[in-house]
């Protein structure tokens, strides 16, 4: 196979050549990555992988259509745009055609991304790509998760774009407990005018549904990392992952556990939080806010805990974590009823909330007469 190379901005980190991968700068590789041993298989059949945008997402089938890409190449889906993301700013270069490449040509926190391509990822509206693909920059084949969604540039940075309009009660909520989340807000007509017809926008309001937006949480100079990434990492050097973010952010690591058991979020899983990482060194900072409500409000009393070391449940879990963070409940039980969502999920919520409200004051008392007890 032809030589590439995984790049961190215009930094190589790994060289991939006659199937043999040579390490350049173990401290900037792609933390799944960084282990004395990676292979050719670890690169092209799992970095690679988790950097294409999986089949079944809303809208993959239009978006591959627009490239005339076989819906069986994933490989080939990301690779148009060099596997650059947004949430990091790691890249593939490959000998030939490509290796003159910089990461000011491919970035795409610089560069101009295609509307056409949005509308497409965000409202599955039908469009023709392929004639112009090596002149577009878009992240939409390497996004991750199954919603229907999209970056657009604005005034003043760039924003994701995403059909669900859980996530507009789930950012009030997590508003007054105080715990930090990235905020969705409701998109303008406006904005979303500027990359389809009404009829397209109008399909989804229909439906029951709406599109919000939050602003992006990456930078060229943080990137960020899933949970599921470091997990690989622990993996390879026999670490306690739990133990290290424990120490590394316990306050949002035990909040978030709280978060998602008033919210009865079932899908906190692997992809779905993580960490900061510092693009000059990458060393990991704390966790990155809150984000992807979409499966949030359930009914169900048992939901497991994804984010737990042992097996529980998500009330186990935050009634455990309540003892580490401090959340104040009081906003919530006093605020109304978000907007969309249904009076029996909101009874529920505040059931929750008035329940670790209760534990909060009996684990006060019982740490008071401990100390008592001491002097």
């Amino acid at each position: 196979m032809d030589k590439v190379m995984i790049m961190l901005k215009d930094i190589p980190v790994l060289e991939i050549e006659n199937y043999s991968c040579r390490i350049l700068d173990y401290d900037l590789l792609p933390i799944s990555l960084r282990y004395p041993g990676v292979n050719y298989d670890d690169v092209m059949h799992g970095w690679t992988e988790n950097r294409t945008m999986n089949i079944g997402k809303t809208n993959a089938k239009k978006l591959l259509a627009g490239f005339r890409i076989s819906q069986s190449n994933p490989y080939m889906i990301a690779r148009l745009f060099h596997f650059a993301s947004l949430s990091d700013c790691y890249w593939l270069k490959e000998e030939g055609e490509g290796e003159n490449l910089t990461w000011d040509q491919v970035s795409l926190f610089r560069n101009p991304l295609e509307k056409a391509v949005s509308a497409t990822a965000l409202l599955g509206v039908s469009k023709t790509f392929w004639p112009v693909v090596q002149k577009i920059h878009t992240p939409e084949l390497t996004v991750q998760g199954m919603a229907a969604k999209a970056w657009i540039r604005e005034d003043d940075g760039l924003y994701l774009y995403k059909v669900g309009k859980k996530e507009l009660a789930a950012s009030k909520i997590l508003d007054a407990l105080g715990i930090p989340h990235v905020d969705y807000k409701e998109a303008e007509s406006y904005r979303l005018e500027q990359i389809a017809d009404e009829a397209h926008i109008k399909k989804i309001y229909d439906n029951g549904e709406k599109i919000v937006k939050c602003k992006i949480i990456s930078s060229e100079e943080t990137a960020i990392v899933p949970w599921e990434d470091f997990q690989v990492y622990c993996s390879y050097h026999d670490e306690n992952e739990y133990d290290f973010i424990r120490k590394k952010d316990p306050d949002r690591y035990y909040s978030m556990q709280v978060a998602d058991y008033i919210l009865g979020n079932e899908d906190r899983h692997g992809a779905n939080f993580g960490f900061f990482m510092d693009n000059k060194n990458g060393g990991l900072k704390g966790l990155y806010p809150l984000m992807d409500h979409d499966h949030a409000f359930s009914e169900e009393k048992d939901i497991p805990s994804q984010t737990s070391e042992i097996d529980e449940t998500l009330q186990e879990a935050a009634i455990n974590a309540i003892r580490y963070t401090e959340v104040k409940f009081d906003q919530v039980l006093e605020m109304d009823r978000p907007e969309d969502l249904e009076e029996k999920i909101w009874t529920i919520i505040l059931e929750r909330c008035r329940e670790l409200k209760q534990e909060q004051k009996i684990q006060l008392f019982r740490g008071h007469d401990e100390q008592t007890l001491k002097e």
